[in-house]
Formats: structure tokens, sequence, C-alpha cells
């Protein structure tokens, strides 16, 4: 099933020199990150890396924000990798979470067309800023200082992702997948979205080519299947798939090589790096291997039709994944329960600490309530007289020990598990 034709514009680059001229086996990367938002590659340690590797040309696709583009750019062509513009805008269709790379629309457009897909970027802005304010707020009334939070943000607009960072380096979390669980604990969100239909809908009339970000992530809750594929198709024309990516096998890469190609997408290259080895360096993927989206960006590939339909088989990526054995497998389950068996016992560890806190509080304000009703021996009429073996505990002139201290007394045996 093809995307329904429409009419739009080309996909535009800013342009200042001309794209270049690649072979079949230059090197490009396609997904990447910056500390714009969720990354930690700076624009000029990313050029520098780049330029290292080899990668000829690159797409910065952070995401929800377009921070970091123009001067990825502006350093790329001062030292020869032509940077497309990107983001990866994160949508919602079918009740379910989406990544879309969008690539071609430029940040600094002023122009009617781009306005609608300027305006649903500084929205996702907008309100992923009242979040991590949210968040920030709700994180400290739940007596969690963060005291990282200016050093981790370092002049950044505040996001949810830097208020998790923060919890994580002040120790109140161990990664953020932690964090984000506590954000949500605490009654808070860490994440938003737009529809689908909306996002592909503003980038087209933009010029922009939309992609369905690593589709074959089942980690990242957006596993696509043939039949959510055509599905999407018959309601949305994406442009195409993310079809070679850092964490596929060569099994994935030739499924949804085969989906795009069935359907008449184009396919795209990334590794979504976010940072040096984190989860992956930038990856030196062929050329060859997405020509025609290349092409739509205005960079052309040099015999890249005469090398179809052998332009992609199973073997000639070096890096893919390999498929796990049966007993990798297996082992890969043990140390997964063994991980969860740990992180189990390690709530259980802090639970006990707070109950045991928490007794020994009850046990000191059932002494400080004592000692507020003990009479004073000095002035007891018949020394030696007391409170008889059962009675109950009495306070100054002979009257019953209020009810406070009780309950004190059956919280603090509660607590210790009496």
């Amino acid at each position: 099933m093809s995307a329904p034709a429409i009419d739009r514009p080309t996909a535009t680059t800013p342009s200042a020199a001309s794209p270049p001229r690649l072979g079949p086996d230059d090197a490009v990367d396609l997904h990447l990150h910056t500390l714009a938002s969720d990354g930690a590659w700076t624009p000029d340690g990313l050029i520098d890396h780049l330029v290292g590797a080899g990668i000829k040309v690159a797409a910065v696709c952070d995401h929800d924000t377009q921070r970091s583009v123009l001067e990825v750019i502006r350093l790329g062509r001062e030292r020869g990798v032509w940077v497309v513009p990107g983001v990866e805008v994160t949508t919602r269709w079918s009740n379910r979470q989406w990544h879309l790379l969008v690539y071609g629309v430029a940040p600094d457009r002023s122009d009617t067309a781009s306005e609608p897909f300027r305006a649903l970027l500084a929205e996702q802005d907008a309100e992923l800023q009242r979040l991590a304010e949210d968040a920030r707020q709700r994180v400290e009334a739940s007596a969690r200082p963060i005291p990282s939070l200016p050093d981790v943000l370092a002049g950044r607009p505040m996001w949810p992702f830097h208020v998790l960072s923060a919890l994580i380096k002040d120790g109140h979390c161990r990664g953020l997948k932690d964090a984000a669980e506590l954000v949500v604990a605490l009654g808070g969100n860490f994440t938003t979205d737009l529809p689908l239909a909306r996002v592909v809908h503003a980038a087209h009339r933009a010029g922009g080519i939309c992609v369905v970000a690593h589709p074959g992530r089942a980690d990242a809750g957006s596993l696509m299947l043939e039949a959510d594929l055509d599905a999407m198709l018959a309601e949305i024309p994406i442009d195409g798939l993310e079809a070679h990516y850092r964490s596929y096998t060569d099994q994935q890469t030739a499924l949804y090589r085969r989906l795009a190609a069935e359907r008449g997408l184009l396919v795209s290259c990334g590794s979504d790096s976010h940072a040096p080895k984190t989860p992956v360096d930038p990856r030196p993927w062929r050329a060859a291997w997405c020509a025609a989206l290349l092409g739509r960006l205005g960079v052309s590939v040099e015999d890249a039709a005469a090398a179809e339909p052998d332009v992609w088989a199973a073997g000639m990526d070096a890096l893919a994944v390999v498929p796990k054995s049966p007993a990798e497998q297996t082992v890969g389950f043990v140390e997964a329960a063994a991980r969860a068996a740990r992180s189990a016992a390690d709530a259980a560890k802090a639970a006990a600490n707070a109950a045991l806190s928490a007794a020994e509080m009850a046990e000191a304000a059932v002494a400080a309530v004592r000692k507020l009703h003990t009479p004073d021996p000095a002035a007891t009429d018949t020394p030696g007289e007391g409170a008889t073996a059962g009675s109950t505990p009495e306070g100054p002139n002979g009257q019953a020990a209020p009810a406070g201290e009780q309950v004190l007394e059956v919280a603090a045996e509660v607590a210790r598990g009496n």
C-alpha cells in the first residue's frame, strides 16, 4: 500500500554552499542528537567526531527542538560536513507514541508555509518547560533537594529530562527509568506528544520529509508491525522508515527495507547517537543504502540507481547486531531476573529502614509523653505507692494518661512489627 499522493514543496535546506555529490560507499548518519535535548554532544564536539569518522552527511534530529541545528550546520560547512536540518518529533497515533524524524525544514525560516510546523515545535517546547517546572516543584516538595539542577541545565531551558538527570546526579534515583517513575508517582509527568497527522501535515506543508524513527525498537514502545504500517498509511502519508538503525539485526533491516520498498517509501539510516559511546558513536552508514532520501534532500549519490536491487544484503553491515543464541537469551533472562531481584531487595531494604526510623520516632514520642505525664515522686504523699500492675498509666493528679500516649504506644508497636 502506498502513501496517498499530495502536493507539497520540495524539502529545503539553508543554502550557502552546495550539497556534496557522494559515492555509494561514502558515510552518512541521519539521526544524531545534541545537548539541545537529551544528548551531550556539543555542536563543535559532534562535528569534530564526524570529521574524524569520515562522515560526509549528517542530520541533527534532537527531540522536539532545533536549537542546535544552525550552529552545527555552520560548523559543518566550515569543515566539509553537510548537515541536514532535522528534528525528532514526539507524536501519538493509535494510542501509542511514535517518534517522527522530520528532515529538511530549517529553523530560521519565517515563511508562511513553515509557520504551522514552527508553531507546533514552539508548543512542544512550552509544554515541556511547564512539565519540567511542575516536576521540579513536586520533587523538592517531597524532601528531595536537587542542587545539581543549575549545573545540569548549564543555561538551557529546563525540560523534564534535566529534572530527571538532577535526581540521578543528586543520588535520589539510579537511572532515568527510576527518576521518571518517581515523577509520575509524585503526580507529575515527563513527556508530551502531538497528533501524528497534525505533525505530518505541517511538515509536508513546509516541504519536510517524514520518516518513522526506529520502527523495530520494541523497548521504545513503538514496535511497528506490517499491519501497523498499513493502518498508518491508510490515514497518514508518512514518507519513509528508518530501516537501518544501531540496534537492528540484518533480519530487522531486511524487514523494514522490504516494507519500505513494497510501499514506495524512503529508507533512512541513523545511529541515534546522543553522546560519545552513548549509546553508540555516530555510525558510517553507506550513502547507497538511503540514496533516495538523500536525493530528496538535495544530496546526489553516484551510481546508486545502478546498484539496485543489490544495494544492501545481509552481511554487508559489519556493525549489525548479531542475534543471540538460545543459550545467550537464557543467560540474558537470568541476568535480567537477577537485576530485578536486586532492585526488589534494595526497595525492601529501603522500606525496612524507613519502618525502623518510624519506630524509633514513635518510641521517642512515647518517652516524651510519658515524661510529661509522670508524677514527681517528691510530690507523692506515700513514697513507693504508684500504679498497680496492669492499671492504666496515670498522669498528674492521678488522672489517666492521655489517649495520645496510648495511640503513640500502639503506633510504636505497629512500626516495630509487633
